[in-house]
């Protein structure tokens, strides 16, 4: 199963995250972790909000194969 958790910066997502992943024994996925190990190195101050949307996408697609691999498996993706 797929758990999407959504809300505003310092609502306790990643809190939760945790509590849920020790619960069901999933994986964490978290765009903001995998935008800042993939793209933050490589991001100039011209860059703008495009660029960075582009940036998500590519980071989110990913993370979906790996999503579907894990449902495929019988392991919880959070």
């Amino acid at each position: 199963m797929i758990h999407l958790i959504v809300g505003n910066t310092g609502s306790g997502k990643t809190t939760y995250a945790h509590q849920l992943k020790s619960k069901l024994a999933g994986v964490i996925f978290s765009i903001d972790q995998w935008n800042n190990t993939l793209f933050l190195i490589d991001k100039k101050p011209s860059d703008g909000l495009e660029c960075s949307l582009k940036r998500l996408d590519r980071a989110e697609k990913l993370m979906m194969t790996l999503f579907v691999q894990l449902e495929d498996s019988g392991t919880d993706s959070i």
